[in-house]
């Protein structure tokens, strides 16, 4: 079988069986688990490949063994062999490719079809250098030791373990651990990653497992992939568009500045035609809800682009013949004798809509040229990127997000992102829109205002942030009406206030919740810590971290939620709601359980030990309440935590007597 037959053997292997479940309880933790490795490690893949300048598709290795193809993907590689063990040096994408396995299998299950289920293990997250369902769990806590068991009984389990190297000297006993682990669970695939020999596990010759087929991650060739991360954390973000925009039209310039070969289309393009070429990119992924885009629609937008034929409103693309410039006589006549004559001046120009007869004729060789684009883009990756083999994206979601707004300044559809107001995956480009000089950010934030009169609060916090971006154009009435509506939204008064944020609103509240701590009481503090535990804003925990060592009292009690139950603090401190909030992000989100960790240790004593007790008495009712039909998902991950509170309790000075029976 072909590439493509193996990657489709591998991710949807239609033997799989539908597990015994039927109470349907272990199918929702499943389902669960899935989505929240898809959320986290999707997400990693492309912060990871970004932060690292690798080109983000499908990296090969060099298998060792004569049975397996001299050059191949992992996915490929793993349809042979159910073992793998990559080695790549530092920096070299590892960390990428496990995130890209887990992100693919969630996806593919996310689509219907059930296939494999990832377990991704960090080694750096592993309290003992050892491998088995414990350790595998407690880094799964939403799906638990009882959806991985049931997994690998099935041979439908996808464990994942990055850094092997990472285990230090306890490298030996962690690699004897996962010999055995995978021995004893035959048909289930594993990849494991480590570094050389010389960074890697003390004592071993050479970097291998046994019965691990052993692979070397090839070199990637460098990008000059300008992330938006490096600017977008910046205090000011009047400027983030404006930073956006200029990282875009530099990526876009290296088109024109790349030893690309003679009579390149992307390199005799303009800047501005460059722009719209890939805003028009932007657009239709925009609309398809995609972050991906396979070849075959990108060529078709391509097609539909360059040719203009379908284009019945504004500018557009006029695409000439490759042979043009060889055929400046035949380019002068005027052929069929109506006074015009056909565009000169370059593959591209503007021309007025409606000529499609004329526009057939210049585009003769429409799919030579389509073929001849993408290979551009192919060859030099900067802006649009392959992800994997026959997939594109943009090297950032922000340059996508900052198109999309282009093209839609660019056609007058700024209605239209108005009425997408409710939908989170149109706020990104309703922001930039505000930010981008040719609109009027007055009119248009005073319009997003009225769309709901003032009775959503989405609205509201897309005004503000769109008012962020706008800088200094808005009025100051404008803004004084901005900052009325947003007060009666942020910072959070009750209980009630913090359930509507966090089940209503969304993720669209967290930046002016963070930007409202400034002016906040105390027990606004403390909502406003639980109402970002529960939106899961990446860019809150940090401030949830710092906000575990703020010892300020609250003096009232505040409703907080533990496993969804309501939990009445009283007397604590802003430490303590701090702490309770990151404990809920860490049982969703593993790799938060470091940060977790971290603000354990900054936490005042007093509110580590309201914590422990809250936790520690609940975890113990919720086993005891537990039964076969109903089963507690996250024990394992619990009981790390709680283990970790009572040391760092220990160091400073023990539980207080009432916790201590």
């Amino acid at each position: 079988m072909d590439g493509d037959d193996l990657r489709r053997w591998l991710w949807t292997d239609a033997t799989v069986s539908a597990p015994n479940d039927p109470t349907g309880v272990l199918s929702s933790a499943e389902r669960d688990h899935v989505d929240s490795v898809w959320s986290e490690h999707g997400q990693i893949h492309v912060r990871a490949l970004i932060r690292n300048e690798q080109v983000p598709m499908d990296m090969e290795v060099l298998p060792r063994r004569v049975d397996a193809p001299s050059r191949c993907t992992v996915p490929e590689l793993l349809a042979r062999h159910e073992r793998v063990l990559v080695v790549g040096g530092r920096g070299s994408g590892k960390t990428a490719l496990i995130a890209r396995l887990a992100a693919r299998a969630a996806a593919d299950h996310r689509q219907g079809t059930r296939t494999l289920v990832p377990f991704v293990v960090l080694v750096s997250l592993l309290d003992d250098p050892r491998l088995d369902e414990r350790a595998i769990a407690k880094l799964s806590p939403i799906g638990g030791v009882v959806l991985l068991r049931r997994a690998l009984e099935e041979r439908r389990a996808l464990v994942l373990v990055d850094g092997l190297d990472e285990a230090g000297s306890g490298a030996r006993r962690l690699s004897e651990s996962v010999e055995a682990f995978a021995a004893a669970h035959p048909g289930n695939p594993m990849v494991v990653t480590t570094r050389p020999r010389r960074a890697g596990i003390p004592g071993y010759a050479r970097v291998e497992l046994r019965g691990f087929v052993t692979a070397t991650l090839l070199p990637q060739p460098g990008t000059r992939v300008v992330a938006a991360h490096h600017f977008l954390a910046r205090r000011d973000p009047g400027r983030r568009t404006s930073l956006i925009a200029s990282a875009v039209d530099a990526l876009l310039e290296r088109y024109a500045a790349e030893e690309l070969r003679p009579g390149a289309i992307l390199k005799s393009l303009d800047l501005r035609d460059r722009r719209l070429l890939f805003s028009s990119i932007a657009w239709l992924m925009h609309c398809d809800r995609l972050v991906e885009l396979p070849v075959e629609p990108l060529a078709e937008l391509l097609r539909w682009r360059l040719d203009g034929a379908r284009w019945v409103e504004g500018p557009r693309l006029v695409l000439c013949r490759a042979d043009e410039e060889d055929d400046e006589e035949d380019m002068d006549e005027d052929e069929d004798g109506d006074g015009d004559r056909d565009p000169q001046g370059g593959p591209l120009e503007r021309g007025a809509a409606g000529d499609a007869r004329e526009l057939g004729e210049l585009a003769q060789d429409i799919d030579g040229m389509v073929e001849r684009v993408i290979e551009e883009i192919r060859g030099h990756q900067g802006l649009l990127i392959e992800r994997r083999p026959g997939a594109f994206s943009f090297a950032d979601l922000s340059y996508q997000a900052y198109l999309n707004a282009v093209d839609h300044v660019r056609i007058g559809a700024l209605d239209a992102l108005i009425e997408a107001r409710g939908d989170p995956w149109s706020h990104e480009t309703i922001v930039h829109a505000a930010g981008i000089p040719e609109v009027d950010a007055a009119a248009f934030i005073r319009e997003l205002l009225e769309a709901d009169r003032g009775e959503a609060p989405v609205a509201t916090l897309l005004a503000s942030r769109c008012a962020e971006v706008a800088g200094g154009r808005l009025p100051p009435q404008l803004r004084r009406t901005i900052a009325r509506r947003l007060s009666e939204l942020v910072p959070p008064r009750t209980p009630f206030d913090v359930a509507h944020l966090v089940d209503d609103v969304g993720e669209v509240a967290g930046p002016a919740l963070i930007q409202a701590l400034g002016s906040a009481g105390p027990s606004e503090r403390a909502y406003t810590a639980m109402a970002l535990g529960g939106l899961r804003h990446r860019p809150a925990y940090g401030v949830l971290v710092r906000m575990a060592a703020d010892d300020s009292p609250v003096n009232e009690p505040i409703v907080c939620w533990l496993w969804d139950e309501e939990q009445l603090v009283k007397d604590q401190v802003i430490g303590c709601f701090a702490l309770l909030a990151l404990f809920d992000v860490a049982l969703a989100v593993p790799s938060a359980s470091t940060l977790f960790l971290q603000a354990v240790e900054r936490a005042p004593r007093g509110a580590l030990d309201c914590v422990y007790k809250l936790i520690d008495d609940q975890h113990a009712e919720r086993i005891g309440r537990a039964s076969e039909d109903e089963p507690i998902r996250d024990p394992e991950a619990v009981d790390v935590l709680l283990e970790k509170m009572r040391k760092a309790l220990d160091r400073k000075g023990g539980p207080t007597e009432w916790e201590s029976w």
